[in-house]
């Protein structure tokens, strides 16, 4: 383990300290290099250095001293809300400084970078695995606010304090949008295309009184989309689940208990369907086993709360007033084997299938099996869009032949130059998808 520190960040002329923890397994060597998480934590708080555990990986925990939501703050004048100048976002040129230095002196593994976090440490998870999706392999939060807008309240007074406020919306750079909406992750998923080929594993908690559901169900001000709505339409690699738990998962869902979702999928060490940032991957969209989690209005058990939207009480069964189903996820169970995957400048093949293993089935009707169990035998229709292709890389419009088993069909590049294959029928046995240009 080792503690690095900044002496100084000066910010309104003050001195502003901070601190970051590495904590390096013994195993971790320049012909053995492993993956790194970029830990990044809630608001208030800092690096936990009594927890010195990081497992087979490199663990990165920096500071945010100043709780600037992971992002960075106007200069003051004499204190108060900020009214002129910049919101730049100093903390992300400090995370991926940090993790460069990690990289280079830990010999991490460039290609199999994680950045992680609940609540404030989820949204900048996001935010900045979004924003630079170059430097990650995987995005995973929970419990993040991915529209600063949304934020309740009382949050939009303490961001003020460090953004200014939202009417005055301040540059984050010169000549560029303002704060509140440069960090708009709908519009960074609309607006930036190294955004839609991360991955992005989410969670988010009916019964959270602190970041409440419609963090992933609420429309934005400034693009109409909610994030649910903006991963699905821009085709984004993601597994995103929720349940009837609290803020971060803490209590656990009272009927689920926590960890249900998977057996310890992470698609990160996984033999099989694994993650780099340098191998392609599918983005699943629309699968037929996808749970409805709502639309952010109300099922008729709660009268809406402006802090904690519908939420209930955790320990309680059943008494959210979010509708839409209690828990659920989408495009759950569904692999790949990047072992076989083929990309090429004539070729892309990626073998798909489902995974249907140990867990046990939903503990109560209404909700979802646990683990890796399928809720019913059988398959999903679901819409597929490779992601972080390297060779077969196509002009807008250009024409795809596809195969999948017996299956086969044309389907044409989008104006970007992105494709999307629909409605395969994928089963729980392999089937390799096969892409080749007309």
């Amino acid at each position: 383990m080792e503690q690095a520190a900044s002496p100084w960040l000066e910010r309104a002329g003050r001195t502003v300290n901070f601190a970051a923890m590495v904590m390096v397994p013994n195993a971790a060597s320049a012909t053995n290099r492993l993956a790194v998480d970029l830990s990044l934590h809630g608001y208030g708080g800092m690096p936990n250095f009594s927890d010195t555990s990081c497992g087979p990986r490199i663990r990165l925990v920096p500071h945010d001293a100043e709780s600037a939501y992971w992002w960075g703050s106007a200069r003051l004048g004499d204190g108060g809300t900020p009214t002129s100048g910049l919101a730049p976002p100093y903390l992300h040129r400090r995370a991926l400084s940090l993790l460069r230095f990690v990289l280079t002196r830990f010999h991490g593994d460039p290609e199999r970078v994680t950045v992680t976090g609940g609540s404030m440490g989820g949204a900048g998870a996001m935010t900045i695995g979004l924003m630079h999706a170059r430097h990650f392999a995987r995005v995973q939060a929970n419990s993040g606010q991915a529209i600063p807008r949304l934020h309740r309240p009382g949050r939009i007074t303490t961001q003020a304090r460090q953004w200014g406020s939202p009417a005055s919306n301040l540059p984050a750079e010169d000549g560029g949008l303002g704060v509140w909406d440069e960090a708009d992750l709908t519009r960074v998923l609309a607006e930036l295309p190294e955004a839609r080929h991360q991955h992005l594993r989410l969670g988010y908690n009916k019964d959270d009184p602190t970041i409440h559901f419609g963090a992933l169900t609420f429309a934005s001000p400034f693009t109409g989309r909610s994030l649910r709505e903006a991963v699905r339409a821009e085709k984004v690699g993601s597994l995103i689940f929720w349940d009837e738990s609290g803020h971060v998962f803490n209590p656990a869902d009272p009927v689920l208990g926590s960890g249900w979702v998977d057996t310890g999928w992470n698609p990160i060490t996984h033999p099989e369907a694994f993650l780099r940032r340098d191998l392609a991957f599918p983005a699943f969209t629309d699968s037929s086993l996808d749970e409805d989690p709502g639309d952010g209005g109300s099922n008729g058990l709660r009268s809406y709360n402006v802090n904690s939207g519908y939420a209930g009480t955790p320990s309680i069964a059943g008494d959210t007033g979010w509708n839409g189903a209690v828990a659920g996820a989408l495009n759950r169970f569904l692999r790949w084997d990047a072992r076989a995957l083929v990309d090429t400048i004539d070729r892309f093949e990626l073998p798909l299938r489902l995974v249907d293993g140990t867990g046990a089935p939903a503990p109560q009707a209404g909700y979802p099996t646990l683990g890796d169990v399928l809720p019913a035998p059988g398959n999903a229709v679901v819409d597929v869009t490779p992601r972080r292709v390297s060779g077969f890389l196509l002009l807008p419009g250009e024409a795809v032949r596809w195969e999948f088993g017996a299956a086969t069909g044309t389907a044409l590049a989008d104006a970007r130059g992105e494709l999307t294959v629909p409605r395969l029928t994928v089963t729980t046995q392999w089937t390799t998808l096969r892409l080749t240009r007309l």
